[in-house]
């Protein structure tokens, strides 16, 4: 049923994007709102040997106004010179509550086979009643029921924090001015340098950013079992963990938030510059030379878990390519399952 669904989804989404596909498709209306997206009508025809073996690939993903993914990325392969269709009768759930307007799809054809990555479809659209931050806005929060108010009449859901950091970005360190502080009856006080926030009360969620020592955190609300807190440090709203904090003044009316954190995929640490491959093999061609000391999304390995695929840009252009493990460190802190990508 799932894949019937996708199937349905990526022949909507192709038929409306801007970019001519190929002489076979047809227009196609498209949406996207709260509960997910959906099309009217519509085909196309496949002309893209993008696998070599006769099939077109496609990865489809959304994400809402602060990045954050509200739909996993996706990947399916058609039949080329075949036409897939779209049933308006179906609505294809997002896989995570968006959080922010505007919400958007993308659909790409892959890369491979002598194709270059294309871009087929991006389309936008509202979940009513979300605002359209693409960042937190500066200022204290207060807790006003189910939602996070700012003096300035903006609100968003509790539990919302700042976007995802990318790969390979140097976090902020984001500090609460003194003279707001002091207006606070409760606040907490960093114990450790360099304290993580991030989306969710864990640490297999993606990082917000990081504070010094000695910050003081505005406590915005906390889990059930205290183990973490939900926290302000100027414009940046994430959770920090409780262990590294120490409470000051009054926190007894602070409420329990739910955790709506983005999971961190997995990543591969490579400690130096070294040669991506087309195959998991050492005498495999070379597709491209990536840089040191930086993390890479982990797309799949070998059964023995000697190589892993790995996503990187090659000359502006996204590539996916095999390396060593022993060449990196392997990050898979929320112990998501990787899969075999090779026979």
């Amino acid at each position: 049923m799932v894949r019937r669904l996708l199937v349905i989804l990526i022949a909507a989404v192709l038929v409306i994007g801007a970019l001519p596909v190929s002489a076979g498709s047809s227009g196609a209306a498209f949406a996207l709102d709260c509960v997910g997206f959906s099309g009217t009508g519509g085909d196309i025809r496949l002309d893209r040997d993008n696998t070599g073996t006769g099939r077109e690939a496609f990865i489809v993903s959304a994400t809402d106004g602060a990045g954050n993914i509200i739909y996993e990325p996706k990947i399916d392969t058609f039949f080329v010179g075949g036409t897939v269709s779209f049933d308006s009768a179906d609505v294809i759930p997002w896989t995570r509550t968006p959080q922010y307007n505007p919400l958007t799809l993308r659909v790409v054809s892959q890369e491979g086979n002598g194709f270059s990555e294309q871009l087929v479809a991006l389309s936008t659209g509202a979940c009513e009643g979300l605002s359209g931050l693409s960042a937190l806005p500066e200022g204290i929060f207060i807790v006003d029921g189910d939602t996070l108010t700012l003096d300035t009449g903006v609100a968003v859901p509790l539990g919302t924090t700042s976007a995802s950091l990318p790969l390979n970005t140097v976090p902020p360190r984001p500090e609460n001015p003194e003279e707001l502080t002091e207006l606070l009856v409760g606040y907490l006080l960093v114990d450790i340098d360099n304290l993580t926030l991030r989306t969710g009360d864990g640490p297999e969620y993606t990082r917000v950013g990081i504070v010094d020592g000695g910050t003081v955190l505005i406590p915005l609300g906390r889990n059930l079992d205290f183990t973490w807190w939900y926290v302000q440090a100027g414009d940046v709203v994430g959770w920090a963990k409780a262990e590294f904090l120490i409470a000051r003044g009054d926190l007894t009316d602070v409420a329990v938030v739910p955790s709506n954190g983005v999971v961190s995929p997995p990543t591969l640490f490579v400690y130096s510059d070294q040669f991506i491959l087309a195959s998991p093999s050492a005498r495999a061609l070379p597709l491209c030379k990536i840089a040191g000391n930086l993390e890479y999304l982990v797309v799949g390995r070998d059964r023995p878990i000697e190589w892993y695929e790995v996503q990187a840009t090659c000359d502006n252009a996204v590539a996916r390519g095999w390396i060593r493990a022993d060449l990196g460190a392997i990050r898979n802190p929320a112990e998501l399952f990787i899969p075999v990508t090779t026979d």
